[in-house]
């Protein structure tokens, strides 16, 4: 046919029956991905070496105007072949004897692809040109329905051409999409590793495609481990079929779209990932499937030309698994996805351990166990690998482990790890609650032994900062009210009894009958010891220096509660800061009823009362202390469950342990 000298019309002409566009378009290309594969895909068949994708930027989406293209510079048609060969709906490409372009495997086979546009939008627009003749006409899928179950031919107005001078290559098609569907933007990224996904390396090394210009962006895996190393291999799955096939796992959770295996025939999508070959619910280290990904081509599957050989879905979505040849495949699948798998949870056990040794400080303490206990927090160790436990909280959790078994009380919940580990997940979440829980409630103790060596160490850094004896401002932190909140930082042995309360008062409660005038002063603190002792207790601020006055004054407070019990002296806390005389203070330092006291003495007093439980609770083995302690427990344990009886080498000991070692 000439070329025309200037837009002709043309009539072209589609039989429809009932609504089968509508579902062949519409109904099974609804993912955007999808179906612009599927026109890709027609391109590749076309002997395109260039694709051009575009597609709205997001901040520009709008259905009703925006549009998306499809170009290539593939063969195009002339009007005829539109006409003869692209508006037969099922027309089978193979079947009908069209040649491939030169080493190419035709991918289309059930002539419906074409309609794939209609998944996108209401209306479909192909131009296509070769030999300088363009041919233009556009589907639009609401006129394209015929009453249900009748048979229509239906004119479709187009226009012939000559090539317009911009068009980008000699000879191509473009699909353009109009009146779209979808109601939210393109995810831009998304359709890259769809579509880089969707093609076999053969295909996007032979044909470019751009989406916006922009070539098309294959992911770029992280693979801790692959098989094989590089390439692909290919293997004989029996009775004359092969595949070839690649694997590999990622370091990190993947996108769901680069799950699983693609399985590819003819270089594109036959069963659409992820896909594990049904053993993700049964096979050992299923939760690995979130890492595994890698492609099968199984050009075998679709060898044929008549329908009968057909064994993939229209949309290219899903093989038909129970036919014979498929089944094949599937059986050589399940086969190596639960090989994969159990690999990698062993080399995931192997690694944990690795880790654990590689800490000398954790491998020294699993050596310090018994045998037994060290195989089984090896055990353990190892089921944090399988449960794809992350690598920074192996070491943590690893730890936590171990001192389960050096706090020997805990073996009523070691027991209950020994269940989980059984079930990897459940053992990372057991040990989760462990740590949440502080070790139980022995651990909970320890907590608050430590809040105590914590308060005592703010007791000292108030000392050494000379910190007010009471409050001077509102909100200012003194040693008065700390000592208030924590009596026990003066003596861990005294009770105290009440603060800052008038002399007359005092006796007044006591039932003391006070013949002097009402004494409005104030004490400190009242305190009770352990031998029965009263003790009236003055601090002073550690910068203060201490006068005669002062001295006198808690004189005055023994002597006069010292009336209704003569068990009463007293307690002087202070620096060691006097204003005195050597003399006149010696003779304060040697007076039996008023005892002077330095807060550095007090401090290493009660630091040294605490001081033995640190090392239990930062679980350091290797200080007497936690020797001492884990003593007492096994003894405790064996009194509780065997009585209060001492053997002879026993009673050779001595006595038991104590709070605070003799010196």
């Amino acid at each position: 046919m000439s070329t025309p000298s200037a837009a002709q019309p043309r009539d072209f002409h589609i039989t429809v029956l009932g609504r089968t566009l509508e579902h062949l378009g519409t109904q099974m290309y609804k993912r955007r991905d999808v179906a612009i594969a599927e026109l890709v895909a027609n391109c590749w068949d076309a002997g395109a070496t260039q694709v051009a994708i575009t597609v709205p930027m997001p901040q520009q989406y709008d259905p009703a105007t925006s549009a998306m293209t499809v170009t290539d510079d593939g063969s195009g048609m002339t009007a005829d072949q539109v006409d003869d060969d692209y508006l037969v709906i099922g027309r089978n490409r193979r079947a009908a004897g069209q040649s491939p372009p030169s080493g190419r495997k035709v991918m289309g086979r059930k002539g419906v692809g074409k309609l794939a546009g209609f998944g996108l939008a209401r209306k479909m627009q192909l131009t296509t040109w070769r030999g300088g003749t363009a041919t233009t006409f556009e589907l639009d899928g609401a006129a394209l329905k015929a009453d249900r179950g009748t048979a229509e031919q239906l004119t479709v107005p187009g226009t012939v051409e000559a090539v317009a001078p911009d068009v980008p290559h000699p000879s191509g098609t473009t699909v353009t999409m109009r009146t779209l569907k979808h109601k939210t933007p393109v995810d831009i990224d998304g359709l890259h590793r769809a579509l880089a996904r969707r093609f076999s390396r053969t295909v996007l090394g032979s044909m470019a495609v751009t989406v916006n210009g922009e070539p098309l962006r294959e992911p770029v895996l992280d693979l801790q481990s692959r098989e094989p190393a590089e390439g692909a291999t290919t293997e004989d799955i029996g009775g004359g079929r092969t595949v070839t096939w690649w694997a590999g796992f990622s370091s990190k959770v993947l996108p769901p779209e680069l799950q699983g295996f693609t399985v590819l025939v003819h270089d594109k999508t036959a069963q659409a990932p992820p896909y594990f070959f049904g053993v993700e619910g049964t096979a050992s280290g299923q939760h690995g499937t979130k890492y595994l990904t890698g492609v099968i081509e199984a050009d075998y599957l679709d060898d044929g030309t008549d329908d009968d050989s057909d064994r993939i879905s229209t949309d290219r979505q899903e093989i038909d698994w129970d036919d014979e040849d498929a089944a094949a495949l599937k059986t050589w699948g399940d086969r190596l996805t639960r090989r994969l798998l159990r690999s990698r949870v062993e080399k995931r056990e192997q690694d944990a351990e690795r880790q654990v040794d590689d800490d000398p400080a954790l491998k020294e303490r699993i050596g310090a166990l018994d045998p037994t206990s060290a195989a089984q927090v090896r055990r353990f160790v190892r089921a944090l690998g399988a449960a794809d436990t992350a690598d920074e909280r192996v070491r943590p959790l690893a730890d936590t482990i171990i001192r389960a078994y050096e706090y020997r009380q805990f073996h009523d919940f070691i027991e209950e790890l020994d269940d989980a580990a059984e079930n990897p997940e459940q053992l990372e979440l057991a040990l989760t609650y462990l740590r949440g829980w502080k070790v139980l409630e022995s651990r909970a103790i320890l907590e608050v032994v430590k809040g105590r060596l914590d308060i005592v160490d703010k007791f000292h850094s108030m000392i050494v900062n000379d910190s007010a004896e009471t409050a001077p401002a509102r909100g200012s932190e003194n040693l008065h009210d700390l000592i208030a909140d924590y009596p026990w930082l003066i003596n861990p042995d005294w009770q105290v009894l009440a603060e800052e309360k008038t002399l007359t008062k005092q006796l007044r409660e006591w039932g003391a009958r006070d013949t002097a005038p009402e004494d409005r002063s104030r004490y400190d603190f009242l305190a009770l010891e352990g031998g029965g002792d009263t003790v009236v207790i003055e601090i002073k601020r550690a910068g203060h220096p201490v006068e005669l006055k002062d001295l006198q004054q808690i004189e005055r407070y023994v002597d006069r509660l010292g009336q209704a019990r003569d068990t009463t002296r007293g307690a002087f806390i202070t620096s060691e800061r006097y204003a005195l005389s050597s003399r006149t203070l010696d003779d304060w330092m040697n007076r039996d009823n008023i005892e002077l006291l330095t807060w550095a003495q007090l401090h290493e007093r009660t630091r040294a009362y605490y001081q033995h439980y640190r090392a239990v609770l930062e679980g350091d083995i290797d200080d007497p202390h936690f020797d001492r302690k884990r003593r007492e427990v096994a003894r405790t344990r064996s009194v509780l469950t065997g009585g209060a009886y001492r053997t002879i080498g026993m009673r050779a000991q001595g006595l038991g342990p104590q709070d605070i070692a003799p010196a």
